[in-house]
């Protein structure tokens, strides 16, 4: 099952997450399906961790407190 979120700036729900690090062959196969996208190696802390693939909109998760 594909995780889709809603972006913050175009209001599509075409939001993927951002994952990190050196990518796997499997990982770039769902970055090919458009499943995920890639953030690239270096991680910093405040990285966004969502990406929309429409508006290519980057941005963080707020988790409810």
């Amino acid at each position: 099952m594909i995780t889709r979120f809603t972006c913050p700036k175009c209001t599509q729900k075409t939001g993927v997450p951002i994952i990190y690090g050196f990518p796997s062959k499997r990982l770039l196969r769902k970055e090919k399906q458009k499943e995920v996208a890639l953030g690239g190696c270096v991680v910093m802390v405040d990285d966004p961790d969502r990406k929309c693939l429409e508006c290519r909109h980057r941005w963080s998760h707020q988790p409810d407190t």
